[in-house]
């Protein structure tokens, strides 16, 4: 779409500001952590076409069309994602950076329509009073300081947001006065191995502060052992239940692949569903990495039979009939020496 609101900015300016799109897109090129509309997608391409003709073709109607056809700015939505020690879920803010192609300067903003629900108003308020602050002589600035100002920005952002609680105090009290249910689906997984702490960590911290909340047990070795709870309404659950408690569980494992275990190979990703007990006695109340429990301390070690039968004796304990559980999760020759 031609523009009819000023001319373009002079070549060398235009290279400036091409280069700061290519350097802020590169830093954002995650999934999902950048998004631009296709008009503006066109008019970053058309902006490459104009500087890359010679200047014996400035003068040229193909020229004078490319000009006529870029818009007035390219405007970048960034994905800023915080993620606090405490929680393992990212949250993330839309924040808009417009790079104007016929008047000097760039701006940023995130707006009350694209704001997730946790952020309010006054929160709004505090991103974009940031995200404003006017940087001097930004008319006169080189690509590196518009990307630096850019970053600098970001990061104040990112900071702020650490400061917004996850839950009120009053929403953590509702969590805890919700009625437990009495049967669950349980299903239980097989991992090769599971040993890095931050790695437990993160399922647990996942398990606990998901919709509805998730219990049961992981217990790190060679192979690993994880035991999910999902709640049900009723002893009897429909097919439809049934159904988004398994749904639920997957996307509880999409979320810990992608969040937590994005560094890792997707060869090494493997979680093989077992056993699945689609009603059954709720068994724990919550969800916890039992690994260096007393009283299952070394129970995931191979070939250790005696350590073996110490988890047999904890989940026959819990009304769990451990043995025949455990002979179809593992295998009796995942446990031999």
């Amino acid at each position: 779409m031609a523009s009819t609101r000023g001319h373009l900015l002079a070549p060398e300016h235009l290279a400036s500001v091409a280069s700061a799109i290519e350097l802020v897109s590169a830093m954002w090129s995650g999934t999902d952590e950048l998004e631009m509309s296709a008009a503006d997608e066109r008019t970053v391409q058309l902006l490459a076409d104009y500087l890359q003709l010679g200047l014996d073709e400035l003068a040229t109607p193909r020229a004078q069309h490319i000009k006529d056809s870029i818009g007035d700015a390219v405007v970048l939505a960034l994905k800023v994602g915080v993620r606090s020690e405490q929680s393992l879920v990212e949250r993330r803010v839309r924040v808009n950076v417009e790079f104007r192609l016929r008047a000097q300067g760039w701006s940023m903003w995130t707006s009350t329509k694209e704001a997730p629900a946790w952020l309010d108003r006054d929160a709004i308020d505090r991103v974009n009073a940031i995200l404003s602050t006017p940087t001097a002589q930004e008319s006169e600035e080189e690509e590196e300081d518009v990307v630096a100002s850019i970053l600098a920005r970001v990061e104040e952002v990112s900071e702020f947001l650490l400061t917004i609680p996850s839950a009120t105090e009053t929403e953590q009290e509702e969590v805890k006065e919700e009625p437990e249910s009495t049967h669950v689906r349980r299903t239980w997984y097989y991992l090769p191995s599971l040993s890095t702490k931050s790695k437990r960590d993160d399922i647990c911290t996942l398990a606990s502060t998901s919709t509805p909340r998730l219990t049961g047990f992981l217990l790190a070795g060679k192979p690993g052992l994880i035991v999910i709870e999902h709640p049900l309404s009723t002893p009897s659950p429909t097919d439809s239940e049934s159904q988004a408690a398994s749904s639920a569980l997957d996307a509880f494992w999409s979320t810990i692949k992608r969040e937590s275990w994005s560094d890792i190979p997707s060869s090494h990703k493997k979680i093989s569903q077992r056993l699945v007990e689609p009603s059954t006695g709720r068994a724990f109340s919550t969800f916890d990495d039992v690994t260096d429990w007393p009283e299952l301390e070394r129970a995931a070690e191979r070939g250790r039979r005696s350590d073996l039968s110490k988890l047999i004796r904890w989940l026959d304990a819990r009304g769990i009939a451990g043995t025949q559980c455990l002979e179809s999760v593992l295998g009796v020759g995942s446990w031999d020496a």
